[in-house]
């Protein structure tokens, strides 16, 4: 347990030895009654996602983005 104090602009300091393991700098603040909670967000890797979903799409529909949008959610084109 350590006891910290509030500097004029409404900032903590939290001890060092505290955040070690937490690999964020992100935080969720939470107030319930009389305690501020903080919920720390991981930080995720989307690389594993890189190329892991194949779609049936020509390339040149890449070069429009809601063409790629009505391809991807399987609507038909518009003939005029």
């Amino acid at each position: 347990m350590s006891i910290v104090t509030m500097d004029k602009y409404g900032r903590i300091r939290i001890p060092k030895e505290y955040l070690k393991d937490i690999k964020t700098n992100r935080f969720i603040i939470k107030k319930s009654d009389n305690l501020i909670i903080l919920l720390p967000i991981e930080e995720k890797d989307l690389s594993q996602y890189i190329d892991s979903v194949e779609i049936d799409v020509k390339p040149e529909v890449f070069r429009d983005y809601k063409e790629l949008k009505k391809a991807l959610l399987g609507v038909k084109h518009e003939i005029y």
